[in-house]
């Protein structure tokens, strides 16, 4: 295994942010679901029987428009929209069209024409040409930012002229319709929660407009409050996207340099003892500084994603999920890595406290080895349980977290094919005797003096695929040193490695001694 270095490690997370921001904050603004689309307006129309015919009474009218994706090939997006005007009270169709039209999924643009299908994503405070309308497209004015329902908009306006004359063959002259909207776009997604419509087709006679269609409509309050909760979710997972996960990337980044660069200090001042000492405690106390205050912004991240992938605040499709539970399975490793580091430092000072009580060991390697059935499932690993009932007065919490320990050091390092791990629990004496016995590939004999030591990884020709801080067994041996027990190793390289460990049944004299410091 290359040795891991500062340089290398700010490196790869300069690298990860960069796939980050390059490759998954793109496609949260290219995915379908920003690009469909089903609103509802509620308006009025008046219609003449002929040119010159005077205009109807107003008729109550329901405008549908629904804009689905047919086809994703690469980049380009096959987009069917289609335009419903209906008489509210008799359900007859006044007027309806469908267009199908090829976009860009990067640049919302439309493929074969100027424009934009739809307003692009962090919106510039400038006009936009947006939406065909009857073949032309639509020049729209930035007006202003506003609010509608809690949630900050952008406010455009637009207005265009186009001939309508296929819509009224029966007429022998021109038809030409005015057309004016008013949209409301949330900025960061370019969604659209809200417009308004009015558009008027007339025949010119004597140089003069003769209206044959007066309309205007505007939302339903139904389906704007559909289209802010859309554009509301969609926000959040712009931030979630842009801001949150690219903390968490610098959070383990910034905690993995960290590890590199003090066990590199320990390393290099390891002959200088009164040095080496004066190392340990600043490294010490800034760990525990670093522990705390990595943990104080971890809280509100994991509890944000919990929340976000819980659907509380908005529903995702599975493709969102999938990449925000990788996220949270980031930051749970994270929140791992804080922990060990803040035990280090309490077993180092004497700080870890212990709640101990009569505690039945085979219960707690039962709990803990169901907690792990999905690791061991999925490398196939057989576990062998010989398990006395032996009783022990100890910390439940602290042993479960030794024998997890231990068990997840064997999984790292089991053969996924015929990977076997036995834990044995028995009496001996005045003692509980608990081993952990794997088949994986063994410790090297002159390694196994130094494996008990903080931020010792064993660096073997088999070339592990599993690295680590090098904390967890150092963890291990200072919370079975507080009960007053020992543990060792025996191991053959290619063969199998054994952790012992006995535990003294009933020794409440342990529980008031000094807290032992773990080894450097």
């Amino acid at each position: 295994m290359g040795k891991i270095t500062l340089g290398g490690i700010l490196t790869s997370g300069v690298v990860v942010m960069l796939i980050w921001f390059f490759y998954a904050v793109p496609e949260l603004s290219t995915s379908p679901e920003v690009f469909e689309v089903s609103a509802e307006n509620i308006g009025m129309i008046q219609i003449a029987d002929d040119i010159g015919s005077p205009l109807s009474d107003p008729i109550k009218m329901v405008f549908v428009w629904n804009g689905n994706v047919v086809e994703r090939i690469g980049n380009e997006i096959k987009m069917q929209t289609s335009y419903t005007y209906r008489d509210i009270l008799t359900d007859e169709i006044l007027w309806e069209t469908t267009l199908d039209e090829t976009v860009d999924a990067t640049t919302r643009k439309y493929i074969d024409k100027p424009g934009h299908f739809m307003f692009p994503s962090d919106l510039e405070q400038k006009n936009y040409q947006v939406y065909d309308v009857g073949g032309s497209v639509l020049n729209y004015n930035f007006v202003g930012v506003t609010e509608i329902e809690g949630l900050e908009v952008y406010e455009f306006s637009g207005e265009t002229t186009f001939e309508v004359s296929y819509i009224y063959p029966d007429f022998d002259v021109p038809i030409y319709e005015d057309y004016s909207a008013t949209n409301f776009i949330e900025p960061k997604t370019g969604i659209e929660v809200s417009f308004t419509e009015r558009f008027t087709d007339y025949a010119i006679i004597d140089n003069q407009k003769v209206p044959i269609l007066d309309a205007w409509d505007g939302p339903s309050e139904f389906s704007q409050k559909i289209l802010v909760q859309k554009a509301e979710t969609q926000k959040r997972i712009h931030d979630l996207y842009h801001n949150v996960v690219p903390v968490i990337i610098a959070i383990g980044t910034l905690a993995i340099a960290i590890i590199v660069y003090s066990k590199a200090k320990v390393e290099t001042k390891s002959k200088e003892i009164v040095e080496l000492k004066q190392t340990e405690t600043r490294k010490d106390e800034f760990s525990s500084m670093i522990a705390h205050e990595l943990k104080t912004p971890l809280v509100p991240i994991k509890s944000y994603l919990d929340m976000i992938i819980s659907g509380k605040i908005g529903q995702l499709t599975p493709q969102q999920i999938e990449k925000l539970e990788i996220v949270r399975s980031s930051a749970e490793s994270l929140n791992k890595l804080i922990d060990d580091l803040s035990d280090v430092q309490k077993l180092d000072t004497g700080n870890m406290k212990m709640h101990r009580e009569i505690n039945s060991l085979s219960d707690i390697i039962n709990e803990t080895v169901i907690k792990l059935e999905p690791d061991f499932n999925k490398k196939g690993i057989k576990i062998n349980l010989q398990l006395n009932h032996v009783g022990c007065f100890c910390d439940k919490s602290r042993i479960s977290q030794v024998v997890l320990n231990l068990l997840t050091n064997s999984i790292d390092f089991t053969p996924s094919s015929d990977g076997e791990i036995i834990i044995s629990l028995s009496k001996e004496g005045k003692f509980a005797k608990l081993f952990v016995e794997d088949n994986g590939s063994g410790i090297p004999e002159d390694k196994l003096e130094h494996i008990f030591q903080k931020y010792y990884q064993v660096d073997s020709s088999l070339r592990r695929e599993y690295g680590g801080t090098g904390l967890g067994l150092s963890i291990t041996k200072g919370i079975v040193d507080m009960h007053g027990g020992t543990i060792t190793v025996e191991s053959k390289v290619g063969e199998f490695t054994r952790f012992t460990i006995m535990l003294p049944l009933n020794d409440r004299e342990s529980q008031i001694s000094q807290t032992p410091k773990i080894e450097s």
